[in-house]
């Protein structure tokens, strides 16, 4: 049985699990004092069927959430994302003002030039690190 799983996990197509190209990846830098930290990045989806980010995992933050800022009543207010949506060949930003990530509780402080590995699970329940650098 285990080899009959083997030969079959050989022949998938590598496009039979989600797969997301990043660029741009960075982490505002804060003073130690500031519990959190916003995550920005630029997310393609080169697969022919839609992506979806369910939950973000890193060893050097508490937690990691999908964020937007939102303008209501003349207010500027952040809501959670559950799970992030890219559709085929579409591109989304996560940039400052809009969807971000929110990392929550650096487990160290963080220092410009350094980088954090953060693991990304997609509905298909696939997995993707990324490695992100931060920045002044």
């Amino acid at each position: 049985m285990f080899r009959l799983i083997m030969i079959l996990a050989l022949l998938l197509p590598s496009s039979a699990y989600a797969e997301l190209e990043y660029n741009e990846a960075w982490i505002k830098n804060l003073p130690p004092p500031v519990p959190v930290r916003a995550g920005y990045m630029t997310i393609h989806n080169p697969q022919a069927q839609a992506v979806s980010i369910v939950e973000i995992h890193s060893d050097s933050f508490a937690s990691v959430e999908i964020h937007r800022t939102l303008m209501q009543d003349g207010m500027m207010r952040m809501e959670q994302v559950r799970d992030l949506t890219i559709a085929a060949g579409e591109t989304v930003q996560l940039a400052p003002g809009g969807l971000h990530l929110m990392m929550m509780q650096p487990v160290q402080p963080t220092r410009p030039g350094e980088t954090h590995r953060i693991i990304l699970e997609y509905n298909d329940g696939s997995t993707q690190e990324l490695e992100m650098t931060v920045r002044k």
